[in-house]
């Protein structure tokens, strides 16, 4: 009974471990076909807090964002983008729980751009132009179309 019972355990295992393979699907690619008509894209989004290192608000001006978008980012991005001002929080080193307005830079790129060098441009010039610690980079596959 019990090298039966091992066997089971066994197959159970096996037989999750594949299920759950057979539902993974790597970053890189997307998780299922786009419809018919669309392009598959990667989205990336670059968020970039507005106050400084000690935590001031606002620190990085409205006039301020608006010359980095303008000189910095559009230059590389000139196809198109979208900007969304957005509210969110951190934790510091010390532990604090830091609360700040950002701006939100989504970007749809096709498959044989090469974007991301130029993405990573425009977090290292934000971090050293207004002293930031960092910029969250995130990016999914994606569809897009234009109707």
């Amino acid at each position: 009974m019990r090298a039966t019972t091992k066997y089971v355990l066994l197959m159970i295992v096996v037989l999750s471990v594949t299920a759950a393979a057979a539902c993974y699907s790597s970053p890189s690619s997307p998780t299922a076909a786009c419809p018919e008509g669309w392009d598959q894209v990667t989205e990336y989004r670059l968020y970039f807090g507005r106050s400084d290192a000690t935590g001031v608000p606002d620190a990085v001006s409205g006039e301020a964002w608006a010359q980095f978008l303008s000189d910095t980012v559009t230059p590389r991005f000139p196809d198109g983008l979208t900007v969304t001002d957005g509210a969110g929080q951190w934790r510091n080193d010390a532990g604090e729980i830091l609360k700040e307005q950002s701006k939100i830079l989504t970007l749809l790129v096709w498959p044989d751009d090469s974007a991301l060098s130029r993405i990573n441009e425009i977090a290292d010039e934000y971090e050293r132009r207004f002293e930031q610690e960092s910029v969250l980079l995130t990016s999914a596959p994606s569809c897009a179309s234009f109707s």
